[in-house]
């Protein structure tokens, strides 16, 4: 069974937005496929599209210009549609503090650190079209 999952990746280089963007498409995923370059604008996109039933899988770096992923995140948390948003950190940071942080956001489910190879794409999505990694009880997000 294919799952409809909207994906967002956010990243400030236009490079990176592509190199994912056509893994993301080449998945088993169905869905719209999105794209930012920085929190923001992400947070507009998501607010555009909060009445949707649709949960959404966003590929989020942290050093942005504008809103960086910290930030974006803790806005987050405010969001009453937050519940169905599964965040993946895509970074170049290789700082223990940043993933150790990570942790702080129920909405975070893994932290990869650039480069990623297109087979560890592969396994994330593998693991949403099984219905594996979307959480469907919002209340064990509590932290």
């Amino acid at each position: 069974m294919k799952t409809n999952l909207e994906t967002l990746i956010v990243d400030d280089d236009k490079l990176t937005l592509h190199y994912i963007q056509n893994i993301v498409k080449e998945s088993k995923l169905e869905g719209p496929v999105k794209t930012s370059t920085n929190g923001k604008e992400a947070l507009e996109i998501l607010e555009n599209a909060k009445d949707s039933s649709e949960k959404v899988l966003v590929l989020l770096d942290i050093n942005m210009p504008v809103m960086d992923g910290w930030v974006f995140l803790d806005k987050l948390q405010e969001k009453e549609y937050k519940e169905k948003i599964q965040v993946v950190i895509v970074s170049s940071s290789k700082d223990p503090a940043d993933k150790e942080k990570s942790n702080d956001y129920p909405q975070v489910m893994g932290f990869l650190e650039k480069p990623v190879s297109p087979n560890v794409f592969v396994e994330i999505f593998d693991l949403f079209d099984s219905n594996i990694v979307i959480k469907t009880n919002p209340s064990s997000n509590n932290k």
